[in-house]
């Protein structure tokens, strides 16, 4: 018996000790790709002791009992529990968690989980922006945030400008701040989107106030790739972006046939008229003869890796962009160079540095009156591109070619002569020939850089130091000839420019932060730091102009530089070195319970020198208050809705006060000492001789300060069924005031001008974003809209002047004119009011001021006609991904809009503009058209100055259709190719549009007081794009 019960007990402790025995676990974490994941952490549960981290290769050893579990943990990947159950060999494929993924946002100096945000941030990550066909970093971001509207334009390397939440100054300088790795830059037109980790836009007053007097009109954050996404591997990839590009839009011009009939029936163009001179037929489509298929070509290299110490990227890009005008006048070609590193020297030692070295190049053609785009939709279509006889010659040619040196008629470089009419004595120049005298040339290099050393002495803070730095250096060129095409288009000056522009700015911050959660409830945040930045910058420039030859050799190609210009011809030279300094203290409280609320005060005080502000005037403080509520953790909601419906719900509000400093400069405060102007006699020579006196160059006003924006905002955020519905909306009231206007002084006191602060203006709205992402078998998809409504108006303009105009395009005598005035938006159309056609007579009709019919007012009835300000800006993005398919669709649109368009002139009415008036105009009695009898109108800058003149200027765009395909692992292995992706896209393709001038995208001759003004653009063109993307 005592033998049975021994061998009895000897089982079970046989038994309990293999349960509990060590074995040693090996095993392989890698991602859905297969790719091997380094520094995932891998612990026993329970026993916080006993943990590690897989290697370079994804591999771990871990001593445990074989019936432990192993918790598997990774930032942005769903934590996984797995059993050991005596297994000695584990594959563990790691899954991304979309909600983790989303949490971390990068705010002013510091980061925050997206779910403790209490202002209105618009976060844009990296691979939201790949395979976009733009070079431009400001471009990639159309359509892809609420609240943010890109102005693009159409011409190679011509920089896309950014708008957050509408027009808020009188000024041109209204776009957002641009950080990019904490370096405040003076655009992003250099930073290939294919660099970018994450874009945030921070919107809303408190979100934007730890920037201060700069931050008026939003801040852009950026961060670029660093490699840490390689989880320390190497790789080295390559990209080919081919993209070939043609017209887009074309206006609705005049054909031959169409013309003819039109200025036959206004009785200036008759059939005579054509036989005499020789017309033969001619039908010129100056878009088809300005205009080809061209390429781009984008190649980045990029090579990437880390290990648990630090991480590195070296990148470059290379950008040759050939734009769609035949030729090679519109070239723009860019080369950047880019090194992001970071390195952990100890546990509390970390040191970065990003650096951005770029080397550009662009020769451009012109825009506005009498330019090359101006002439391609004015020049009658009647008139040939080249011409071989003398006969063929437009009005006045011939005679002038005959004068002395060809009278400065121009030769093609394949010897003809540039055709010009026959029927219009001041003619638009031939666009090809304005496009051959075009010889600017603008090229530069510019280094953009930051080294940061980041100390962590204690856990939960980090002390940072940071040094930025710009170095620009740019150089221009240009020449002109004497040139003679008709009587309106003719110089007879020569003349050569040339200046050298460079640069230095750098800034210097320190900032520290701190974070503690005390309790498990209680999360408090505190940041405080101080910025110091010098300006510097030296100019200078050279040219000359005179009606004689003023190059040696003359004026042959290599002697086109001002070390050849002849000793007697005239100089005017600039030179004016200069600095800005600004000094700024700075910092932000944060408190969460529970993750249920949460609260954010930021504080910033700048100071500028005294070319900005006077002593006394130089300070400025700039306060911001948020708050959020996450109602979805309330444990009384959790026990009403379940998680998988309600997955997030959160509200929050807050108030800010931003500057806008950007509008100062110069001593605009000051009264400083103007040269000229005033003369007196030299009591010297006694001659009676003049020489140039001096006076003051206005009205002192030392308490001159920035613009002031102050920002109410109110938001949710929610998310449904399991995040897969995302869902977002904001109501903002931005109203901005002490805007810069000058004025004139009563004569008495001898100065022209003075500069005031005064007027408001107000910017209210809604941003809406909706998201929905899910997966049906293999199939995943996405489809994210967002739109944004704006109302603005100018509240208050000042008691001196209450309406400011300005000239919309100088050259023309229209007299509609861009207007700044309290009740209406920022520089509205202010112009006649048609009231519609007479069907009796075909008289046109107008309002006056009182609201009565009229066909004949005067300047007192001039009022409000439209806006360039769009009152609906919307976004819509759909993702598909199927078994290594993929495709992209993508659009953009804008509403509420209007341009008007100035491609007609009634002083030269024969010139070519849009067909439109005459489609819909009153030809006979009782005709129900829209536009009245062209014979009474189409010599009245009144009517060509009313809203008859202006259109609906919303649009549409599918910006990109792009289908792509990675090619599997087990055949690019084999080629020692890790990732091997071909895509095809056709970008900026598709427009629906009721505009009848070219692209209602580019139809404006600039974003400021001219914005909306059409009168021949650069169009955007449609592209192909052809991509290749290699990883080794």
């Amino acid at each position: 018996m005592k033998t049975r019960l021994f061998a009895l007990l000897a089982f079970v402790v046989m038994c309990c000790t293999s349960a509990f025995a060590q074995i040693q676990v090996k095993g392989n974490i890698s991602d859905k790709n297969s790719e091997p994941m380094i520094g995932v952490a891998i612990q026993e549960k329970g026993n916080t002791t006993n943990g590690t981290i897989t290697d370079l290769d994804g591999n771990f050893t871990i001593q445990v009992n074989s019936n432990a579990t192993l918790v598997i943990s990774y930032i942005g990947y769903k934590t996984q529990e797995v059993a050991v159950n005596g297994r000695t060999n584990l594959a563990i494929v790691m899954e991304e968690d979309a909600q983790v993924l989303d949490e971390v946002v990068v705010v002013g100096y510091g980061v925050q989980r997206k779910s403790d945000l209490t202002g209105s941030v618009a976060s844009i990550k990296g691979e939201e922006l790949q395979g976009l066909s733009t070079t431009d970093a400001a471009a990639a971001l159309q359509g892809k945030a609420a609240g943010i509207q890109i102005i693009n334009g159409g011409a190679p390397g011509s920089g896309a400008e950014i708008r957050v939440r509408g027009y808020s100054s009188n000024s041109g300088n209204i776009g957002p701040l641009l950080i990019v790795d904490g370096l405040k830059v003076d655009n992003i037109q250099y930073l290939d989107p294919s660099m970018i980790e994450s874009m945030e836009v921070l919107k809303d007053a408190a979100s934007a106030a730890i920037y201060g007097a700069q931050a008026g009109n939003g801040v852009v954050l950026i961060t670029t790739k660093t490699g840490a996404a390689q989880r320390g591997k190497a790789s080295i990839s390559y990209s080919l972006k081919a993209t070939t590009q043609s017209l887009g839009k074309k206006a609705d011009l005049f054909n031959a046939q169409e013309y003819i009939a039109y200025h036959n029936y206004l009785g200036d163009l008759t059939q005579e008229e054509l036989d005499s001179k020789g017309y033969n037929g001619q039908d010129t489509d100056w878009y088809d003869e300005v205009f080809e298929d061209s390429w781009s070509l984008q190649h980045n290299i990029t090579v990437q890796g880390g290990n648990e110490k630090g991480n590195f990227l070296a990148a470059l890009n290379l950008v040759d962009n050939d734009g769609i005008v035949k030729g090679n006048k519109d070239v723009y070609k860019r080369l950047t160079a880019q090194l992001n590193a970071d390195y952990k020297f100890f546990d509390w030692l970390n040191i970065s540095s990003n650096t951005s070295v770029e080397k550009w190049s662009r020769t451009a053609v012109g825009n506005g009156y009498a330019s090359f785009l101006n002439s391609v939709v004015s020049i009658d279509p009647l008139t040939p591109a080249y011409v071989t006889s003398e006969d063929q010659m437009g009005i006045g040619m011939k005679d002038q070619w005959n004068m002395e040196n060809h009278g400065n008629v121009p030769v093609a470089p394949d010897g003809r002569w540039y055709g010009t009419s026959k029927f219009i004595e001041d003619a638009t120049g031939n666009p090809l020939a304005q496009r051959d005298r075009v010889n600017a040339k603008n090229s530069g290099i510019n280094v953009r850089g930051t080294l940061a050393a980041n100390l962590t002495p204690i856990k939960g803070l980090t002390i940072t130091s940071r040094l930025g730095y710009r170095i620009t250096q740019s150089n221009s060129h240009d020449y002109a000839e004497p040139y003679w095409l008709s009587s309106m288009a003719h110089s007879e000056n020569y003349s050569i420019s040339a200046a050298s522009n460079n640069g230095l700015f750098y800034m210097w911050e320190n900032f520290a932060n701190y974070n503690k959660t005390f309790a498990d409830k209680h999360n408090i945040g505190a940041m405080v730091g101080m910025s110091f930045t010098k300006n510097h910058w030296d100019n200078v420039s050279v040219s000359s102009t005179d009606s004689k030859q003023i190059l040696k050799g003359n004026g042959i190609p290599s002697y086109r530089y001002i070390d050849h210009l002849l000793p007697d011809a005239p100089k005017t030279m600039n030179n004016s070195p200069g600095d800005a300094t600004e000094l700024s203290y700075f910092g932000r409280l944060t408190y969460s319970y529970d993750n249920r609320y949460s609260v954010q005060v930021n504080f910033r005080r700048d100071a500028f020198d005294s070319s900005k502000l006077s002593t006394q005037a130089r300070w400025g403080n700039f306060p911001s208050f948020s708050a959020g509520w996450t109602i979805s953790n309330e444990s009384w909601f959790k026990n009403l809705i379940k998680d998988d419906v309600v997955s997030f719900l959160k509200l929050r509000g807050s108030w800010g006060r931003n500057g806008n400093v950007n509008i100062l400069g110069g001593y605009q405060y000051a009264s400083t000492v103007a040269e000229g102007g005033y003369y007196y006699f030299n009591p010297e020579s006694n001659d009676g001789t003049l020489v140039n006196g001096a006076q003051p160059s206005g009205l002192s006003n030392p308490d001159l300060t920035w613009e002031t924006s102050e920002q109410l905002d109110f938001g949710i955020d929610a998310r449904f069924f399991n995040s897969r519905l995302s869902f977002t909306l904001d109501w903002y009231k931005k109203q901005t005031k002490d805007l810069l206007i000058s004025i004139a002084p009563l004569p008495e006191l001898g100065v022209s001008s003075s500069t005031i602060n005064t007027g408001k203006v107000l910017n209210t709205g809604f941003d809406f974003e909706l998201g929905w992402r899910d997966n049906i078998g293999d199939l995943k998809y996405s489809i994210n809209a967002n739109f944004s409504t704006l109302k603005n108006e100018v509240k208050e303009v000042s008691s001196v002047v209450n309406r400011i105009t300005q000239t919309g395009i100088s050259g023309f005598n229209n007299q509609l004119q861009p207007a700044f005035e309290a009740g209406h938006p920022v520089w509205y159309y202010y112009g006649y009011k048609y009231a519609g056609v007479d069907k009796e007579t075909g008289d046109p009709q107008y309002y006056d001021k009182d609201g009565n019919i009229t066909t004949a007012p005067n300047t007192d009835d001039k009022m409000d006609v439209g806006s360039a300000l769009p009152t609906f800006t919307y976004g819509l993005t759909l993702n598909l991904e199927y078994k290594g398919f993929d495709f992209t669709l993508f659009g953009t649109g804008a509403a509420g809009n209007k341009i008007y368009n100035l491609m007609v002139s009634a002083d030269r009415p024969k010139v070519n503009g849009i067909n439109t008036y005459w489609k819909d105009s009153w030809k006979q009695p009782g005709d129900n058209a829209k536009y009245p009898d062209m014979k009474k109108v189409y010599t009245s800058w009144i009517f060509f100055s009313s809203d008859a003149a202006i259109f609906n200027g919303s649009y549409f765009k599918i910006k990109q259709i792009q289908l792509g395909y990675t090619v599997p692992k087990k055949f690019t292995q084999k080629a020692l190719i890790n990732t091997l992706r071909f895509s095809v896209s056709l970008d900026d393709f598709f427009t629906f549009t009721k505009y009848p001038g070219a692209d209602p995208e580019t139809s404006s001759l600039n974003s400021g007081a001219s914005r909306g003004f059409d009168n021949g653009n650069y169009p955007t063109s449609k592209k192909v794009v052809f991509g290749v993307n290699l990883t080794f």
